[in-house]
């Protein structure tokens, strides 16, 4: 096959790892788009959340670009955008709000990703792991921060599934 006709030179491997780097890469693309849609996020730290999304592309099939340092930058962002909530919420809120959800349900896909991975004999490091975990709870707390200063009041969701 010519270069130029080949999306990505992995795209007929058996196994999980490609859907893993399709999948990351998508999720970096779409936290780029989603800059464009927050209002109260900064946009320094979305790109240099699109930047960590791309090194923990690589982190599988190369050298793991995420360590120590890359997930307590994450924690910090983490801290900065908490907003305490104490019960489930709808995905509901600003055009910012819902990319943000979008991207929180992505980053949770990835997660289950990875679980396969390990399960088809990858050695998954375990601070990738814990980067993807608070990736996703990341993007909800930008969630809940974005709605708030948009003064958009979350939706509780009662779910008939769980009676209390």
């Amino acid at each position: 096959m010519r270069m130029e006709y080949c999306a990505y030179s992995f795209l007929s491997e058996d196994g999980s790892l490609c859907d893993y780097e399709i999948a990351t890469d998508e999720l970096a693309s779409m936290t780029a788009v989603c800059a464009h849609h927050v209002k109260h996020i900064k946009r320094k730290d979305i790109q240099e959340l699109v930047t960590l999304i791309y090194h923990a592309n690589g982190s599988i099939r190369g050298k793991c670009a995420i360590q120590k340092q890359e997930v307590m930058r994450l924690h910090a962002m983490y801290e900065f955008y908490f907003v305490r909530i104490e019960h489930f919420v709808l995905p509901v809120g600003s055009l910012g709000t819902a990319y943000l959800h979008v991207l929180r349900a992505k980053t949770k896909a990835i997660i289950r990703i990875l679980t396969k991975l390990q399960k088809e004999g990858h050695t998954i490091n375990h601070h990738l792991l814990d980067f993807m975990n608070l990736l996703a709870n990341t993007f909800f707390m930008m969630c809940l921060y974005e709605n708030k200063a948009e003064g958009n009041a979350e939706q509780v969701f009662i779910s008939k599934s769980y009676e209390s």
